[in-house]
């Protein structure tokens, strides 16, 4: 396993050609989310599943991360942002500069299953989800290092991007991913994940999906970016029509 790897680039076709031979269902697809204006969102094709967020990680925006982090209680804590709830798959990041791929298995394995839209059962995915689910996060990424076909799919994927690979690998951004998930209430909620975190975090409800992460995005990226603009936005949801 490579002590640093190469950060894979922010673009649709390059997480597609990720996902695909590893489990992807035809009903689904990563494409660009150009916008966070509301008209803009309905004509996203719907079922929205997950949406893959590229960050400026220091800054202002770095420090209010660090401020909201310590808000957090862990998954069983009474207050603060922790999870509380079940059917969320989380991992821990123990590869440096792997954001991207930790962005697209937590996108990929919290697909629900048995559904148009879960993962192709004989996939690399499903298998190691299902090896995974009774292990802790930082466990899984012992499983993850582990796992041959994590190594292969990241680089491959890492190039066949268009940007030219970096000479300085100690990259200034990063890859988080929201799901919707129900909690311990029954309640559907936005969920932030991201494998440098303490664990899920609760980002409030999900009365419609990509319109709310789109208020998070806004008020808890976006506006705390003292200017920066060095932001990437990936869907993963139903084809667009021809």
């Amino acid at each position: 396993m490579p002590s640093k790897w190469v950060p894979l680039e922010a673009s649709p076709d390059v997480f597609n050609d990720w996902s695909k031979p590893l489990g992807l269902p035809d009903s689904l697809t990563f494409q660009d989310l150009f916008s966070l204006d509301p008209d803009f969102l309905t004509f996203i094709p719907k079922p929205h599943k997950a949406v893959l967020l590229l960050f400026p990680s220091e800054g202002k925006l770095g420090e209010a991360r660090e401020m909201e982090d310590k808000e957090y209680n862990g998954l069983t804590g009474s207050e603060g942002k922790g999870w509380k709830g079940d059917g969320v798959w989380y991992i821990k990041q123990t590869i440096p500069n792997a954001c991207g791929s930790i962005g697209l298995l937590h996108a990929l394995l919290n697909l629900p299953e048995q559904s148009p839209d879960a993962l192709a059962p004989d996939s690399h995915l499903a298998k190691f989800k299902a090896e995974s689910l009774s292990k802790t996060p930082i466990e899984r990424a012992k499983l993850l290092d582990e796992a041959d076909f994590f190594t292969a799919a990241h680089t491959a994927a890492a190039q066949t991007g268009q940007s030219a690979i970096p000479e300085d690998l100690d990259v200034t951004t990063h890859f988080i991913t929201f799901v919707e998930g129900v909690n311990e209430n029954g309640e559907k909620r936005t969920v932030e994940l991201d494998g440098n975190r303490s664990g899920p975090f609760d980002q409030g409800p999900s009365v419609n999906f990509l319109e709310d992460v789109a208020k998070v995005v806004q008020e808890k990226y976006f506006d705390r970016a003292d200017g920066d603009v060095n932001f990437n936005m990936i869907v993963l949801a139903g084809h667009p029509e021809d």
